[in-house]
């Protein structure tokens, strides 16, 4: 089992590195600045919509076939490599809270920025096309009853640091974000 999980992180690290290549490929045609969509809109007003929408965007635009392969993960680490771009947050990948492990949490970093406000939990779910239809609002049901669980944890207080919490659920069919909601 620890084979196992050191050899998933393995492979999660060499695909970060795929993804930070990509994104400094992709900074060349486009500059990549998040910094007023997270800090002026994550950060301190609470308002994530645009911010994630434009990283989903980005994935559909820069995944390919093989990238279907790995599915969450895949997304995982590309919303990894692209968040952690900010300065606001320090990215946390994976982090045991209350009896599981979220996607992605976004926990201000206040030593440098005290006037963050907001902290985030993501939760990142995967359906291909032909499954989505099938077992798209199961999945959904249970991504949202998961990140309860997660927020409800002592651990995640102590890490929001007296900043407002947002849990957010983001659901991909193959490259597309179909649903995206804080619940």
């Amino acid at each position: 089992m620890n084979e196992e999980k050191e050899n998933a992180e393995d492979d999660l690290q060499l695909y970060m590195q795929e993804v930070i290549t990509v994104l400094e490929q992709y900074q060349g045609k486009e500059r990549i600045d998040l910094t007023k969509l997270i800090g002026n809109n994550m950060a301190f007003d609470g308002d994530w919509r645009p911010t994630l929408e434009k990283i989903a965007h980005d994935y559909k635009e820069n995944s390919s076939v093989r990238s279907l392969i790995e599915g969450e993960r895949n997304i995982q680490g590309f919303f990894q490599a692209y968040l952690s771009i900010n300065a606001y947050y320090l990215i946390a990948p994976e982090v045991e809270l209350n009896h599981g492990f979220c996607d992605l949490f976004l926990m201000p970093d206040l030593q440098r920025y005290p006037e963050v406000k907001h902290s985030y939990i993501l939760e990142l779910k995967y359906l291909s096309a032909k499954d989505y239809a099938a077992k798209g609002e199961a999945q959904w049901q249970d991504a949202v009853d998961q990140i309860h669980r997660y927020a409800e944890g002592a651990k995640v207080q102590l890490m929001c640091q007296g900043t407002a919490l947002h849990c957010i659920v983001m659901q991909f069919s193959n490259w597309e974000l179909v649903r995206l909601e804080e619940v």
